[in-house]
């Protein structure tokens, strides 16, 4: 890899890394309301589960993917709105089919087990769920790291004009039988 390539190469992936740094301070756009964090929604649904909560969770008010970043009035958005809620209680309804299906599902299969067998499942599934505990308190206690400034790389050092050259050259061609032919001898 000659000079030229090195410079363009680290060039280039230190723009890269400005423009990822420089993209973390830009808001997102208005076309999509914010939505909760994962976490927090997940404990909400986890807990609404275990609750037995019948009632339904509130809507999120998000556009399409890719539909945010097409400029969309204020009246698209609204109807779009209203277009998602007329579906979003027949995906609930089926989602809950659904995990219903799933729960049947394990029921049957589990039926089909023997004592050992069942006492090894629970074991297993019991591991697991400590495991995670464990994992996220891990995660939980650790401080997150602080996000690195860019920096320009080290300048390289200046490499021979002549290794440079060398790297350039086409290799010789060969004469006759196979041996390289000589190159022609430059007096200064």
């Amino acid at each position: 890899m000659t000079n030229l390539h090195r410079k363009s190469a680290a060039t280039t992936a230190a723009a890269a890394m400005i423009a990822i740094a420089l993209s973390a301070l830009v808001p997102p756009s208005g076309a999509q309301e914010a939505a909760p964090s994962k976490s927090k929604a997940k404990a909400k649904t986890q807990t609404q589960k275990k609750a037995g909560a019948a009632t339904a969770p509130k809507a999120v008010r998000r556009v399409p993917m890719y539909f945010g970043g097409l400029g969309l009035s204020a009246e698209q958005r609204e109807s779009i709105y209203a277009i998602e809620a007329e579906y979003q209680s027949q995906i609930r309804d089926l989602e809950s089919q659904a995990d219903d299906l799933r729960e049947r599902l394990m029921s049957e299969c589990e039926d089909i087990l023997t004592a050992p067998q069942k006492k090894a499942l629970v074991e297993a599934r019991k591991s697991a769920a400590d495991r995670r505990k464990s994992t996220a308190a891990r995660r939980k206690a650790e401080p997150e790291p602080e996000p690195e400034a860019a920096t320009e790389p080290e300048p390289e050092p200046e490499a021979d004009p002549e290794a440079e050259a060398a790297d350039e050259e086409e290799p010789a061609p060969k004469a006759k039988g196979g041996a390289p032919a000589r190159k022609p001898v430059t007096i200064e």
